[in-house]
């Protein structure tokens, strides 16, 4: 795609998208999967160019989700303001962050009512941008626990190279889910908010995209399939786990890096050991190390 990194990298794995507003106008959306546009700010705020955005995106076959930037103002208030535009077809991202032009600084408390709000007019809002250092010093580091237990997905902000890896910390208890790691990633042109969603760490383009979709719909991956940590008894070769799971060792291995960041000192000890020809490919792995595998839904 026209953003670094590639939307399937070997060294970083995972969906890329843009967030837009009308600070981009419509702008060439092609070569993208996906886009976050604002709609909505506080009561009184609509994007002037969200319906031509809209259409560069679907010409560029891109999933369009989008986001109501919440103020300090009452928190019903602008569900329903919100809800006036988006309606209960497109899903909605709550962006919690301080308005640099009124100062205007949303409190836990309204992000949490917002979200109730909206649900109980009947809109789709799975996905919350909270970024650090707002979660940090303006709301002074607390549990985000209502939050997390409203089956929202958190969004972090952490402008660093995805490479370091520093934007999937958790924080308030909460685990990113996705991660706008720049805001200035060039795209046709123009230089852009960028995040960045590993979802079950597949590099392949069309399951992730799906992956994506269902993570901003329904605040989960999709009810096909289940990941889950796998600790290892010491009486299985890494083919053995992988082909109980229909999965290659290469999809085993890439999941848990993703999933984890790295590898338990069990698991690289034991793939050192195969790398470098003392162990055998076929050898058992040492009981208690951790891989991220994927089990079939349940009939």
């Amino acid at each position: 795609m026209a953003a670094e990194p590639s939307s399937t990298s070997a060294t970083s794995p995972g969906l890329f998208y843009p967030d837009i507003s009308s600070d981009q106008g419509a702008m060439d959306l092609s070569g993208v999967y996906a886009v976050c546009i604002k709609h909505t700010e506080g009561t009184y705020y609509v994007n002037p160019d969200y319906d031509a955005q809209v259409a560069k995106a679907r010409s560029a076959g891109a999933f369009v989700f989008t986001y109501h930037f919440l103020t300090d103002e009452d928190p019903a208030a602008q569900a329903a303001f919100c809800f006036d535009y988006v309606g209960s077809k497109v899903a909605v991202m709550a962006d919690v962050e301080t308005q640099t032009q009124t100062g205007s600084k949303p409190t836990l408390e309204q992000n949490v009512e917002f979200i109730q709000a909206f649900r109980k007019l009947g809109g789709i809002i799975h996905v919350n941008y909270l970024p650090h250092w707002y979660w940090s010093g303006v709301w002074d580091s607390p549990d985000l626990t209502p939050l997390k237990d409203l089956g929202m997905v958190l969004v972090s902000s952490n402008y660093s190279p995805v490479s370091d890896g520093e934007g999937w910390e958790p924080y308030g208890g909460w685990t990113p889910t996705i991660w706008q790691y720049s805001d200035d990633v060039p795209l046709n042109g123009l230089n852009v908010d960028f995040n960045v969603f590993r979802g079950s760490g597949t590099t392949d383009v069309a399951t992730l995209v799906e992956e994506f979709k269902s993570v901003v719909t329904t605040g989960s991956l999709p009810a096909q399939s289940t990941w889950h940590q796998f600790v290892t008894n010491g009486d299985q070769s890494l083919e053995q786990i992988a082909a109980a799971y229909s999965m290659d060792v290469s999809t085993v291995l890439r999941a848990t890096a993703c999933h984890y960041g790295f590898f338990d000192a069990i698991t690289k000890d034991h793939l050192n050991s195969v790398f470098n020809g003392t162990l055998a490919a076929t050898s058992v792995v040492p009981a208690g190390a951790e891989l991220w595998v994927l089990s079939p839904a349940s009939p």
